[in-house]
């Protein structure tokens, strides 16, 4: 074997070896539901099953995106300790039922990315770093071009760089939202002010009248924060 076909292996070698961590090393596991004081948290038991998205609201359909890091912190020759993954954005393709992208006019996107904030350390033994990452799923700047379809699937991809430098991307996740027009403005019922997300999945809501309160009303809104225990 030649000396010139020797060094062009060696070096084939050493650039497959810094790819150490593939896109599978984070990974999006579910969709959670704020509990009764509008937290989540990542070790919680509860999970949405699918969404559901009220567009008689303008509000944005807000994602809770339990995030899973596999990335294991193992430095070698020609790369340091990875330590700590930053997950930073979502990328959302809007799909129709038949799994084609919404057709969306020029300046709305789709594909589209938006910002999280969730940080997740590294993998050590069999324990899996699980956090939380909220952001917006559907803006409501998109609802008129989503209206009248039955549902429509979010495929998101999750992505992030670790302390070490490298970049990651998870696969698709796919969250099928079914939308309606007033199915969750309820004002009939008794717990008018119990929704952390007006609008969304699984609570009620309705405008408060004059002179009543309650102790969270104003709660919801479009989402923030990075971590599991946080209040969207």
């Amino acid at each position: 074997m030649s000396r010139f076909i020797l060094v062009t292996m060696m070096v084939a070698v050493t650039v497959a070896g810094c790819d150490r961590f593939p896109d599978n090393g984070l990974q999006i596991a579910a969709n959670l539901p704020p509990d009764s004081s509008c937290e989540v948290d990542a070790d919680q038991d509860t999970r949405l099953a699918r969404g559901l998205y009220d567009i008689s609201l303008q509000r944005d359909y807000v994602l809770a995106l339990l995030l899973q890091s596999y990335i294991i912190s193992n430095a070698l020759e020609f790369q340091g300790e990875q330590g700590n993954l930053q997950v930073d954005n979502y990328d959302i393709t809007l799909l129709l039922p038949d799994r084609s992208a919404v057709p969306l006019p020029e300046g709305f996107p789709n594909p589209y990315r938006v910002t999280t904030n969730a940080v997740l350390p590294a993998a050590e033994g069999t324990n899996v770093p699980q956090e939380v990452g909220f952001a917006t799923g559907i803006p409501a700047a998109y609802q008129d071009f989503i209206r009248g379809f039955p549902s429509v699937t979010l495929e998101i991809r999750a992505g992030g760089t670790t302390a070490g430098g490298f970049s990651q991307r998870s696969g698709p996740f796919f969250w099928p939202v079914e939308i309606c027009d007033g199915c969750l403005r309820d004002c009939n019922s008794e717990d008018l002010c119990d929704s952390c997300f007006p609008g969304q999945d699984t609570w009620p809501w309705c405008p408060i009248p004059p002179g009543r309160t309650c102790e969270n009303a104003g709660a919801g809104g479009t989402g923030g924060g990075g971590g599991g225990g946080g209040t969207p």
